[in-house]
């Protein structure tokens, strides 16, 4: 009997330790959670206009980042929260950017920000390209592959989503406004719009795309990056297909 009782008393004892430890691993992982868990919010860029009063304008302020090298090119990006609607980069790039902020993470793996307004394109003789003349909200881009990688097409050109109109005119640029596609050389020259109100695009062979255009009637397009043709793909359901 004595040995009944002793035994139950142990067990008390470790069902009661697994309690304090279940309940102690319970409260500091909802307190990590909480400390750490990070809400994602979508990209949200305001606009200001700079003829309105100084007083009242809120200034973009860039910070300047590394983001990859492509061939001869380093290609940094430009991040704000604001954009002013009045300032376009022609030959004020210097004196813009002369305040912006760097940023020292070179380790950022080639992935864009979530409020990249614009990418510069410097070479080592300092000559500079920027890709948009207003900064936009980029979305996406995808660069130029230069040599063949094994398991992935080939592509030519550098392309970009963008967002670049207030198309809901809430004074934003968000994902709420309509996304254009753009390609351009490797280097951020030449840029080409390709299609308006986009949805996404994808590469489907080598330098070949098939693209999804927002609207009352959604489209699809193929579009080869070399030639430039745009295809619009005949989607339409027809009743008599169910016959």
């Amino acid at each position: 009997m004595e040995k009944a009782l002793n035994f139950i008393k142990k067990s008390n004892h470790v069902l009661f330790f697994l309690v304090i430890v279940v309940f102690i691993g319970g409260f500091t992982f909802e307190m990590a959670s909480k400390l750490f868990k990070k809400k994602y919010e979508p990209p949200k860029i305001e606009l200001v206009d700079s003829t309105q009063s100084k007083d009242e304008l809120k200034r973009p302020v860039y910070t300047v980042e590394y983001l990859t090298r492509l061939k001869d090119v380093y290609i940094f990006e430009l991040t704000s929260d604001v954009i002013d609607t009045n300032e376009f980069h022609e030959t004020e790039v210097v004196e813009m950017f002369n305040s912006a902020s760097i940023s020292h993470d070179l380790y950022v793996g080639g992935y864009l920000s979530h409020n990249a307004v614009n990418l510069m394109f410097v070479r080592e003789d300092g000559t500079q390209t920027m890709l948009l003349k207003r900064d936009g909200l980029i979305v996406e881009f995808s660069k130029v592959t230069p040599e063949p990688v094994e398991g992935a097409y080939h592509l030519d050109k550098n392309l970009y989503l963008i967002i670049d109109e207030d198309t809901n005119q809430n004074g934003y640029l968000d994902q709420k406004d309509a996304a254009k596609l753009f390609s351009s050389n490797y280097d951020g020259q030449n840029l080409v719009l390709i299609l308006n109100n986009v949805g996404s695009f994808n590469l489907i062979a080598n330098n070949k795309l098939i693209i999804s255009q927002k609207g009352d009637s959604p489209k699809f397009f193929t579009f080869d990056v070399h030639s430039g043709n745009l295809v619009s793909l005949n989607t339409t359901v027809s009743k008599t297909a169910f016959k």
